[in-house]
């Protein structure tokens, strides 16, 4: 047993480091995860499995292990969903989109954040809401059609985090918002130099404020590494190459602590462009190349698109067109690379879907199944226990509640045995089907007679039983005999058949000390054919007859 115990508790622990290192340090969180899904696996636990398979999901993202990180977030989601955990859904859907939007799918990545946003928005998560928003503005930014769609979901994200005092979410919106302005300036340049120069101090100021953020988190270098850079090119729209080249220097003192092809491409690229600020175009030509032969293995098809477009307007630039048209002909590849790459990793991720869909109905009809087996023990249960003609408690039913009241000995209990008189010549004369709505509808003037707490059931053919749980003295249990006695009689039965009477004999016991089920109810009974015998339509207690006609 302490050795279960131990093992819970380093599950606990490994999945809270997964959690840690998955933003900050993605290869240390991959060891931690492998040891944490062995566990979880081993112990049975999905939830921690579910928690480990995501974080670990998002460090094999920035890593830029599409495939492996696909792998994990699907995993994560289809426990998700087997567990019924919609907030967790709602989270790794997010997820899923982020490493779409990574790879390029950014249709995808849409489609999975939307679907991410709307679950967020009907759990009410805040955090979640403003994260959704935040990963949507950043495919969008990605995408570079729609940018002031981008815009207008990253500032309903920022203004979430400022509302919810969270620096991360506040640096990752605005360094988004920043990059959007470095990227509408350099637009703007070439037909309002004066318009881009205002955008581009608009940026400036957006990134500082972004770096201040992440300066103050304190334990995510690579949040901040990444953030520099993009205070970087924000100095490059402003024209100041020299104040870009300190801050890239800064980055690049973080490269032994962050370890993502993401950050070492964006180090290199924003180097080329201080050197095409500065006039070097063949420094920059071969930082670019530099930063392509290093990263090869690693580069996804769309980040070495980028790098191959700036390299071909950078030969371009210089005259260099032999070196142009090589760099066009690595761009056209890689452009063909990523369309397949694209296509083949949508078509994994439809048919993941397809497999979820097909987990998520069999988890569904396998919860109907046990809902359906649930009612029908319950009804199963109600059928045993309770008359079908009149909805009241059967023998069964009145033997198993009089047995209750009687296992505690101090308990007050009073019983009434009633039979309806001459029913079967009732019977006789107007038929069974009279003779059964008269049983359900002394059935009703029975119920209606006594408190909800007492119990009332048909115990035989014609007989009804009443079991009183609370001490109102002889007179009150008279007085209850009465009510009942005379609601039978004084029914308008004429509405089932002309000049039928019916009427109603009643016994009634009170329970004395330690006597038993059985001993009571025979009491009853014998009062009740006492009733019957002094002429019936009356009622008979432990102490005397009392004749009511």
């Amino acid at each position: 047993m302490n050795g279960v115990r131990r093992e819970v508790d380093e599950l606990a622990a490994l999945v809270t480091e997964v959690e840690r290192t998955s933003n900050s340090e993605p290869s240390r969180c991959r060891e931690v995860a492998e040891r944490a899904l062995e566990l979880a696996r081993h112990l049975g636990d999905e939830a921690a499995e579910m928690q480990a398979s995501y974080h670990l999901g998002f460090a094999l993202h920035l890593l830029s292990e599409d495939h492996a990180a696909l792998d994990a977030m699907e995993r994560a989601l289809e426990l998700a969903v087997t567990l019924g955990d919609r907030g967790w859904e709602a989270r790794v859907l997010g997820g899923l989109g982020a490493v779409h939007s990574g790879f390029g799918d950014h249709a995808t990545a849409i489609e999975l954040l939307e679907e991410s946003l709307v679950l967020r928005r009907e759990l009410g998560d805040r955090f979640g809401i403003a994260a959704a928003l935040n990963n949507l503005g950043v495919t969008y930014e990605e995408m570079g059609l729609m940018p002031d769609r981008a815009r207008d979901l990253l500032h309903e994200a920022h203004a979430i985090f400022v509302e919810l005092g969270s620096e991360h979410g506040q640096c990752a919106s605005l360094s988004h918002l920043g990059a959007l302005d470095v990227a509408l300036s350099e637009e703007l340049l070439a037909t309002d130099p004066g318009a881009a120069a205002e955008v581009a101090v608009r940026a400036l100021e957006t990134e500082q404020r972004a770096v201040e953020h992440a300066r103050r988190l304190g334990d995510n270098l690579r949040l901040l590494g990444e953030t520099l850079i993009k205070l970087a090119r924000a100095r490059l729209a402003t024209g100041d190459a020299d104040g870009a080249q300190e801050v890239i220097d800064e980055a690049r003192g973080l490269t032994s602590l962050v370890d993502t092809t993401h950050f070492r491409l964006g180090l290199t690229a924003t180097q080329g462009r201080v050197h095409r600020l500065r006039g070097d175009l063949e420094a920059a030509a071969r930082s670019l190349e530099t930063g392509l032969a290093a990263a090869a293995a690693d580069l996804r098809p769309f980040e070495r698109i980028d790098l191959l477009n700036e390299l071909v307007a950078l030969h371009e630039q210089r005259g260099a067109y032999a070196e142009a048209l090589q760099a066009h002909r690595r761009l056209f590849s890689s452009t063909l690379e990523l369309r397949d790459e694209v296509a083949e990793t949508r078509a994994r991720a439809v048919n993941a879907r397809l497999d979820l869909e097909r987990a998520r109905a069999a988890t569904e009809v396998e919860r109907l199944r046990a809902e359906r087996l649930e009612i029908d023990n319950k009804r199963l249960a109600y059928e045993a226990t309770h008359d079908a003609l009149t909805g009241l408690l059967n023998r069964r039913g009145f033997d198993a509640a009089l047995a209750v009241r009687l296992a505690d000995e101090r308990a007050y209990v009073a019983c009434l045995i009633g039979d309806l008189d001459h029913f079967k010549e009732l019977n006789d004369t107007y038929s069974h089907m009279v003779g059964d709505e008269v049983l359900r509808r002394v059935a009703r003037i029975v119920a209606g007679a006594v408190r909800g707490t007492d119990v009332v059931a048909r115990i035989g053919g014609e007989e009804i039983a009443v079991l009183l749980d609370e001490d109102r003295g002889p007179e009150n249990v008279v007085a209850i005999c009465d009510r009942i006695r005379r609601g039978v009689r004084d029914h308008d039965w004429a509405t089932i058949a002309e000049d039928m009477h019916v009427t109603i004999s009643i016994g009634a016991a009170t329970r004395l000390p330690g006597e038993t089920a059985e001993e009571l109810h025979g009491r009853a009974d014998a009062h009740m054919y006492a009733a019957k015998a002094a002429g019936r339509d009356r009622i008979s207690l432990d102490t005397d007859i009392q004749w009511a006609l």
